[in-house]
């Protein structure tokens, strides 16, 4: 999965946060590195779906690039609860 499924998530869900891409891309991986010691990231800067431009591609809303990250699926319903936190 990557970092812009999770942060489309926080966008969509907490229209008020203010945290930039790249501060959020970055939280998130640590919490998934934390978590799961065998965590790695796999792919850096992949083109996002909605590509690079566009109404809401912008470093406070869509990220451009995104990493790609493999990890213990387990983690997701509490990878989840963090983005809600971070998000607000």
């Amino acid at each position: 999965m990557g970092n812009d499924e999770f942060i489309l998530y926080i966008r969509k869900w907490n229209k008020s946060c203010k945290i930039t891409n790249e501060k959020l891309g970055k939280d998130i991986w640590l919490w998934i590195k934390e978590h799961d010691l065998n965590a790695k990231q796999y792919k850096e800067d992949v083109s996002c779906l909605w590509d690079k431009q566009g109404l809401y591609v912008d470093a406070q809303l869509l990220p451009k690039t995104a990493t790609q990250f493999e990890f213990d699926r387990e983690l997701l319903p509490s990878l989840y609860d963090y983005l809600d936190l971070l998000g607000h």
